[in-house]
């Protein structure tokens, strides 16, 4: 299960990385954007009536999905089976991120983006905690094995 995941999420990231900075046309621009005030974009999807509904649900609705994935790395990587490390580590690679769409002009960097990406790595996270609590697909067992296999070293 660990090694499939990783090879998912890999990918998963690979494809990622792609729409956030190549795909829908994105060319580098010499105009770079930075939104830095909380919840402007949130509110003007929500508030503004010419939105379509293919636009919020893009934005606000994929921004969160497509991230849900995230808070299953603790499948691969053990010390992400905690909330703080791997809400400290998603926090500063989607920061990095729009950082990088920003330097580069191939997107705003929006600090709602990075909320609603973080909200759904977190929504992944919970579904994780509830699927190994519930030992869905024998994850507990997973978890055991694993724990089996660590090499024990002298002193």
């Amino acid at each position: 299960m660990k090694r499939y995941f990783a090879v998912f999420i890999a990918l998963y990231t690979v494809v990622l990385l792609y729409m956030m900075f190549y795909a829908s046309g994105r060319e580098p621009s010499e105009i770079s954007y930075i939104q830095h005030q909380p919840f402007i974009t949130i509110q003007h999807f929500f508030n503004d009536n010419n939105i379509d509904n293919q636009a919020f649900i893009v934005n606000i609705f994929g921004n969160i999905f497509l991230f849900s994935p995230f808070g299953w790395l603790g499948l691969c990587i053990k010390k992400f089976n905690r909330f703080i490390p791997i809400t400290l580590f998603f926090l500063i690679a989607i920061s990095t991120i729009e950082s990088i769409q920003y330097l580069t002009g191939r997107g705003v960097a929006d600090i709602d983006d990075v909320f609603l990406n973080t909200l759904g790595m977190l929504l992944g996270y919970v579904l994780f905690k509830y699927a190994t609590w519930k030992n869905i697909a024998n994850i507990q067992v997973h978890f055991q094995l694993t724990e089996k296999k660590e090499p024990i070293t002298a002193s």
